[in-house]
């Protein structure tokens, strides 16, 4: 049977070069070969040709004209043989999203590496991989959601194989020295590798992860038909966290620290964000490597690729990720409100808020959320952090007439699994489920850059929400720690032993004095202004004061009048008013 070839040889670890040969048969006198310009999953253009080093083709008869067409595609002349084409790559890009190989791990994302034949992407994909020849990682196996072909060892170097070029670009691959534990869910086994040696404890941590997909498997209800795998390959490196969805796998990026210690008894901050990004990553098993936009049914890869639902799949995801934990019983519902009350902050507290809406979030976010500056904390809506706001107004409204967003969810799962949804895929289905009122609500919700009535829906959840103003810039609600301690309006950073301005916030006190982003604070009311004083000094003056404030503007010494009014950057107080309702919402989902 015909297919596509590729080759992967690691030939230089201390350069981060690996070496790719592409095999096919021609099936006409010239293709065209391209290397994704972005990852499905990661909006955002990332020109993965940029690190193509040398590349040549050749047949029996010998060299064949290779023409490079633009940043990303090559058209070659072929005659009737068999092809090789030979390419090297620069591979040194700590991130989930492209390739990345030291002494220690090789990470191989195929969409960054293995690059496409035109009229071919449907044949079957194999790829071959070779034990790097070096003493220092003699060690190493390999861990990938692709399928092992006949001959090749679980977790050994050899012959791998994907249904077609889609399935190869969507499966990472994970080189190095590792541990391995399997749980099983539904009859279908679930792996969870760890690089690296890292004092944790593995058994706990599989535990935990067991309990939690089965949460995100009683929301839909199932696994998907076509699951025969699922890998979860964690790539543990001294400071590091992201996730990337895939087919049949995540690709993760931690720190050592947060995964739980051997005798941890409590499952602390830095193990439950691990916890909800492996979470996170699962339910997109259904939400987003199945189910998705209707204009995602065939990946375009060249150029962005637009759509006004993200808010849908990351918002919703990311609504579901923690909550999985609490009703899972790994975190208590004390804790998972702390850390509602950071999400809605991390929303309420950005000016942003109101100037832009969730559709528009989604479809500028190949150029806004994943290039944000200075200015995104006035202008960039995530997506990711209100969109799971909204699906907690969903939730909480549906739950006031006895259904769940549980509901919601299976129903867009089980219409719109083929198709793909459309941009009204979520109006169509909470009308059809007799919520014509709601449905009409949501898209003033989404349509609209204005604040969501979380204040008036949260009493249905058993919950009461105040909002009081920020008092410094890693404020994210709970009860006030200085009473009315006045805030700048500005996210500051240590520079050289002086505050240096990062993030301005329209409206606050510092914009009103005419402060900008750069500016190096030196003096307030003639005191001298450190890293650390600046709170202390806040805390001797009363709200209302209009203080002289001295800093330097670029190699300018410039001065302001600075007055401390209270911020109008808003975070979130959280309390639990109805006991019952809040653990009836927490501990189990209505039955659907």
């Amino acid at each position: 049977m015909k297919s596509v070839k590729y080759q992967l040889d690691i030939t230089d670890v201390s350069a981060h070069l690996i070496s790719v040969t592409l095999s096919f048969t021609p099936s006409s006198p010239v293709h065209e070969l391209m290397l994704p310009a972005w990852i499905p999953g990661s909006y955002m253009i990332r020109d993965f040709a940029r690190n193509i080093v040398a590349i040549t083709a050749r047949d029996k008869s010998g060299v064949l004209q290779l023409r490079q067409l633009d940043k990303q595609r090559w058209q070659l002349q072929c005659n009737d043989s068999p092809v090789t084409v030979s390419y090297q790559l620069y591979a040194y890009d700590l991130s989930v999203r492209a390739a990345y190989i030291d002494d220690e791990v090789a990470v191989l994302n195929p969409a960054s590496l293995c690059l496409s034949v035109n009229t071919l992407e449907a044949l079957p994909h194999r790829v071959n991989i070779s034990k790097p020849q070096s003493r220092v990682i003699e060690d190493w196996q390999v861990a990938t959601g692709l399928s092992r072909s006949q001959g090749t060892d679980f977790l050994g170097f050899g012959e791998y194989s994907a249904a077609n070029y889609q399935v190869l670009i969507d499966s990472p691959i994970l080189l190095g020295k590792f541990t391995l534990t399997e749980f099983v869910i539904e009859g279908i086994s679930h792996y969870l590798v760890v690089t690296g040696d890292n004092l944790t404890n593995l058994g706990r941590f599989t535990a935990d992860l067991t309990r939690i997909c089965q949460q995100q498997v009683n929301v839909f209800g199932s696994l998907p038909a076509d699951l025969t795998s699922y890998w979860f390959l964690l790539w543990v490196t001294e400071d590091g966290y992201g996730g990337l969805e895939h087919l049949n796998s995540t690709l993760l990026l931690c720190s050592r620290f947060d995964l739980p210690a051997p005798e941890q008894p409590q499952v602390d901050e830095n193990y439950q964000n691990l916890l909800a990004l492996c979470s996170h990553e699962y339910f997109h098993t259904w939400w987003v490597k199945r189910l998705k936009p209707a204009v995602f049914q065939q990946y375009q890869l060249t150029a962005e690729q637009y759509t006004r639902q993200l808010w849908l799949y990351e918002g919703f995801t990311s609504y579901y990720d923690d909550l999985a934990l609490v009703r899972a019983g790994l975190i208590d519902s004390k804790t998972y409100i702390k850390t509602l009350e950071k999400a809605i902050s991390r929303v309420t507290r950005n000016p942003s808020d109101s100037q832009q809406s969730l559709i528009d979030s989604s479809f500028t976010a190949w150029t806004k959320f994943y290039k944000q500056d200075e200015n995104a904390v006035n202008a960039v809506v995530s997506y990711y952090a209100k969109g799971a706001l909204l699906a907690l107004c969903l939730d909480a409204s549906l739950r006031s007439c006895n259904s769940s967003l549980d509901d919601v969810v299976r129903q867009l799962w089980q219409r719109y699994l083929v198709s793909g949804t459309p941009d009204n895929a979520l109006h169509k289905v909470l009308t059809e489920l007799g919520f014509a009122e709601l449905a009409t609500e949501s898209d003033k919700w989404l349509t609209q850059a204005a604040a969501l009535p979380l204040a008036e829906l949260l009493p249905t959840l058993g919950l009461t929400l105040t909002i009081r103003p920020m008092q410094h810039g890693d404020d994210f609600g709970g009860e006030a720690s200085v009473e009315n301690l006045p805030f700048i309006g500005a996210q500051t950073k240590p520079l050289n032993g002086l505050l240096q301005l990062t993030q301005v916030y329209h409206g606050g006190s510092a914009h009103q004095a005419g402060l900008m982003s750069g500016d190096q604070l030196l003096a307030l009311d003639n005191r001298k202004i450190s890293p650390t004083s600046l709170p202390q000094l806040l805390k001797r003056y009363p709200e209302g004061s209009t203080l002289t404030l001295h800093f330097y503007r670029k190699d300018r010494l410039l001065q302001s009048q600075l007055t401390l009014n209270a911020a109008q950057q808003q975070v979130a107080v959280l309390t639990v008013a109805e006991q019952a309702q809040c653990d009836s919402w927490l501990q189990q989902a209505l039955p659907g």
